[in-house]
């Protein structure tokens, strides 16, 4: 990681030269921006649903800053397998929304840009982040953001994210990079757009298997982590995934608003100056969508027989399991309404499309290719703004997920977002009717091997939210019927009959004066604790207390933040299928993870440091989250992110 620590110096130093470049004195006094202040605008793209919005983004925030690991913040709640960059299972249930060629559940998409989460920027000047941090275990993570309009309605953006950590037990790095290139294109009409991307992640982990004695650790026997046996000591996974995505439209009316987002009045002149980028609230128009997209998975040991493994099926002298799936995907739609309505574009929307995917899995023994249709069609109307309904249907026809569908509605009250007088009510029930993954199906390795027809699993969803400024609350019921999990031996079994979760769960922010806490908590229920395993409740809590010195040129932050959860038989981990496994061996929890930092601002860089897992030996060494993998100790982490908007 030598090489990135000069990278980062290099592009500071460039981008501080550019920062501090004159500039267009017209544009700033026009846009009133502070020195210290950047209004960032961005989308991210949804699939095939309407419900994409420009997101206002002020990138001079101190508040949650010491978060810098692409899979924590205030409201992420994982069970981690003991380093930065390795796999996480989320403590609270969800069902993954994924599309395309649903191979596993399991797919640790916080280290990865995709479709959904690669943003597109909306900014008058060129816009660049840089961000840097360091810590004990020798993990480093680096990230560079960048968007720039480099002529009349084009905009070219990149995004780079690593992480490298080698960790405190042995055979524990993980070396993780993403890359995503974006464009923007509004021709001079703009009655067409074009927006698209090209990603590649790499995800490379050594595997130890967890530590060989619990006790050595647990008891504090051995306070050397180096000196502590772990299962394997040959094996590596290595995830790659590439792809590209091209989405144009055509508009059959002119653009009736140029503002952003709703609330932009404060920032008309800025807001105007957006003018010819991809605008999500416009309607009317015809719309196709080509991705295509490559993923390869592979696992190796060169010691199968080390005891690690129930089976060895090929090869007792080097394990070599290799998973590939292609897809290439076009989806065409149409999109129209009529009337208008606060908080939304038309008072009643319609959009109608198919998707068509085309798509080939091949592992060592076996090779097959896939084609399916999917019809799907949304219908919105919107009563004036005093409340909205929704409805979304889709089916799919052919190979792997034949006769999948799914029908779900919605309805909130009133109609538009962030009311100021009595809050935003949303209630959902969805239906779904799916195979299981297909790793679940159909799998072929040295170690592992079945191939199954579980038939369709039945999952009926109702959510009731409500919001109001910085409190969400809300009531989750998931009931799922012949539901599909991995069993104590790691193998797919299929659960006869239902199984539920219900979920209570809320999150507020208060501030007063110079105190501020953020918390987000939730209570969780399952029927069959043995299928579905889960902490019955799960939270973290943050507090800060700010000031600003020096006449307002330094702000900051003190505080801390806890993550608790209660005692559960938390999921396994199987390195060889990049899957968890329910087990009923090993409780996990009942111990809080307590970390102390203090975040500083100086105009736009901001820089944390923080003392990570702070009671680390002061309330025992029960800190394990996922069966065989202890959680880091106490160590400092030092951060630095940079932003340059002209």
């Amino acid at each position: 990681m030598r090489n990135i620590t000069l990278l980062l110096i290099f592009l500071s130093t460039f981008l501080m030269v550019k920062g501090q470049e004159p500039g267009d004195q017209k544009i700033q006094n026009q846009s009133k921006l502070s020195p210290d202040t950047a209004s960032i605008f961005l989308i991210q793209l949804n699939e095939k649903w309407p419900g994409e919005k420009t997101i206002r983004q002020n990138d001079s925030v101190l508040t949650a800053s010491q978060f810098y690991l692409p899979n924590e913040n205030e409201q992420s709640l994982n069970a981690l397998t003991g380093n930065a960059g390795l796999a996480y299972k989320s403590l609270i249930f969800e069902q993954p929304d994924i599309s395309g060629f649903r191979y596993t559940p399991f797919g640790f998409t916080a280290y990865k840009l995709n479709n959904r989460n690669i943003k597109y920027f909306h900014t008058i000047g060129p816009y660049s982040k840089i961000t840097y941090s360091t810590g004990n275990g020798k993990e480093q993570t680096f990230n560079v953001t960048h968007s720039q309009n480099i002529a009349s309605g084009l905009t070219l953006g990149l995004d780079l994210k690593i992480i490298n950590s080698v960790g405190l037990y042995n055979r524990q790095k993980s070396d993780n990079i993403s890359f995503a290139g974006t464009a923007q294109y509004v021709n001079k009409k703009e009655n067409y757009v074009v927006v698209g991307n090209y990603h590649n992640n790499r995800l490379r982990w050594r595997e130890n298997g967890g530590i060989a004695v619990d006790s050595l650790f647990t008891k504090n026997i051995e306070s050397d982590r180096q000196r502590i046996a772990v299962r394997l000591l040959n094996a590596d996974n290595n995830i790659k995934e590439s792809g590209f995505f091209i989405r144009q439209f055509y508009y059959f009316t002119k653009e009736e608003n140029n503002l952003p987002v709703d609330n932009a009045q404060a920032d008309t002149t800025i807001a105007k100056k957006l003018h010819r980028y991809y605008n999500p609230g416009r309607s009317n128009f015809i719309r196709h969508t080509f991705s295509y997209s490559r993923n390869a998975n592979t696992y190796t040991d060169k010691s199968p027989v080390s005891g690690f493994y129930q089976q060895i099926y090929r090869d007792s002298t080097l394990t070599h399991d290799s998973v590939y799936y292609h897809e290439i995907s076009n989806d065409i739609s149409i999109e129209g309404g009529l009337g208008r309505a606060r908080g939304s574009s038309k008072a009643l929307l319609l959009r109608v499309g198919i998707e068509h995917i085309a798509g080939l899995y091949r592992n060592d023994t076996v090779q097959n290719t896939f084609s399916r249709f999917t019809p799907y069609a949304y219908l919105s109307a919107n009563a004036f703004g005093f409340a909205k309904v929704e409805g979304k249907i889709w089916t799919t026809q052919g190979a792997p997920f034949n006769g999948d569908k799914g029908l779900e509605g919605t309805f909130m009250l009133p109609g538009y977002d962030n009311s100021e007088n009595w809050g935003n009510l949303k209630v959902d029930v969805a239906l779904t009717i799916q195979q299981p993954f297909y790793l679940f199906q159909y799998y072929s390795s040295n170690h592992f091997a079945w191939n199954n027809a579980f038939g369709q699993q039945t999952t009926l969803t109702a959510k009731a939210l409500y919001e109001y400024r910085s409190f969400k609350a809300g009531f989750n019921i998931y009931n799922l019927n012949d539901y599909v999990y991995f069993g104590p031996d790691a193998l797919p079994l299929k659960e006869e009959g239902s199984v539920s979760v219900s979920q209570i769960w809320a999150s507020a922010g208060l501030k007063i004066r110079h105190f501020e806490t953020q918390f987000y908590g939730i209570i969780q229920n399952s029927s069959k604790p043995g299928v579905i395993s889960l902490p019955s409740v799960t939270g973290k809590l943050s507090a800060y207390y700010s000031l600003a010195l020096f006449k307002r040129a330094l702000h900051m932050q003190t505080g801390a933040s806890v993550l608790y959860n209660t005692p559960y038989y938390a999921d396994a981990y199987m390195p060889a299928l990049r899957a968890f496994y329910v087990q009923n061996k090993v409780e996990t929890g009942n111990y809080p993870y307590i970390d102390a930092f203090i975040n500083i601002r100086v105009k736009r860089a901001r820089m944390f440091l923080m003392l990570k897992h702070l009671n680390s030996g002061l309330m025992g060494y029960d800190y394990i989250m996922v069966p065989g993998y202890p959680m880091p100790d106490r160590g400092l982490r030092f951060g630095i992110s940079w932003v340059f908007y002209d």
